[in-house]
């Protein structure tokens, strides 16, 4: 008697288990809808409240509705809806801001170069640089299935009227790209697959519903909405082909302004040694291109021995960044404390944007 009981305990507790699991498991695929092809999440799931140490959601926030929306397999492209909260975007706008210049294409010779066919503004956020960007690649690196590790640091972009990215393909290795939306224009800028698939034909019927402009009709194409984030892979699921299908333009705005970030995403550790600084060392914020200073003590000497000219890119700037010895080489005006219209006058001496606010549409 003592053994069927027993028995029929271990059978209870072993069913038990299984019911467990599979609630645990159709509980994780309610919260990734898309995986298996799904259009809408079935129902209004909330944001975790649970969603890094540096988040920043408001209570209002947490009760918005976050879903995964998978619009197109041929590349295998996803919307992750409402992905950041308002405060994030704010952030990581606040944290650019100061920084942005001219974007870059890579060139030839993989180096950086401006080119016509990329018009917009961008400068790049480092890993780890705080614990908000820190918890937003916590969160990309759950959805990706990717580890920090492997993504690239975080570019922010901005793009006005007629600036655009024509149609390319994010190759150097790698494998899936992650866009986050910022600021919305209103109209155009939309990001458009050029030889894509729509996953389900009644996204395609939307899409010519939603007013999108001429550069994304008739392609898988996403509208930019603040807050939402498109991931889609580069390479075919062997993480090693290149997928043609992800060609990509990022569409002229028609009207008004655009900011997005950007991660791309490696299928190995990306300059692991710098990831690891990163994680230990913390970050040093760069100076404000608007105020006109050394940033090297030796600016002078170098300034009487001709490095002003021998070698620009670093006393000066170029197209990378900031120059150390500005001062030392007469490339800006010293301002008085406060003097904002001097700031501006150096920033926009320097190919800085000087950013108006009310084009943030109250982030």
């Amino acid at each position: 008697m003592c053994q069927i009981l027993g028995a029929t305990l271990a059978v209870l507790v072993v069913l038990e288990g299984a019911f467990t699991v599979l609630g645990a498991r159709q509980h994780i695929e309610e919260r990734l809808i898309g995986w298996q092809g799904e259009q809408y999440s079935p129902f209004d799931q909330p944001v975790d409240s649970d969603v890094g140490d540096g988040s920043l959601w408001s209570a209002d926030e947490t009760a918005r509705s976050a879903w995964i929306q998978t619009i197109s397999w041929r590349p295998r492209a996803f919307i992750y809806h409402n992905f950041l909260s308002d405060a994030e975007v704010r952030h990581i706008i606040d944290l650019a801001r100061g920084q942005m210049k001219r974007s870059q294409v890579v060139g030839s010779k993989e180096e950086g170069v401006v080119d016509d066919v990329r018009t917009s503004y961008g400068t790049f956020l480092k890993r780890n640089q705080d614990p908000v960007i820190a918890a937003v690649e916590k969160r990309l690196a759950l959805w990706s299935a990717l580890p920090v590790s492997h993504q690239e640091d975080m570019q922010v972009l901005r793009y006005g009227p007629t600036n655009k990215y024509g149609p390319h393909i994010d190759g150097l290795g790698r494998v899936a790209t992650v866009l986050m939306y910022l600021v919305e224009p209103d109209h155009g800028g939309e990001t458009a697959f050029v030889n894509s698939v729509w996953s389900h034909p009644e996204l395609a019927g939307q899409a010519e519903r939603a007013n999108m402009s001429k550069c994304a009709r008739g392609h898988v194409a996403y509208k930019p909405k603040r807050g939402d984030a498109l991931l889609f892979f580069d390479t075919k699921p062997d993480y090693v082909s290149t997928d043609e299908s992800s060609m990509h333009t990022g569409c002229p705005v028609v009207e008004g302004v655009k900011w997005n970030a950007v991660k791309w995403l490696h299928g190995t550790p990306f300059r692991p040694e710098d990831y690891e600084k990163a994680l230990k060392e913390p970050y040093v914020p760069l100076p404000d291109p608007g105020v006109c200073t050394n940033l090297q003590d030796m600016c002078d000497t170098w300034a009487k021995q001709g490095e002003c000219k021998n070698n620009p890119g670093y006393m000066v700037g170029d197209s990378d960044g900031m120059g150390n010895c500005r001062l030392a080489c007469n490339d800006c005006e010293p301002c008085q404390e406060g003097d904002m219209a001097c700031y501006e006058r150096n920033r926009s001496s320097g190919g800085y944007l000087n950013l108006d606010e009310s084009e943030l549409k109250g982030v």
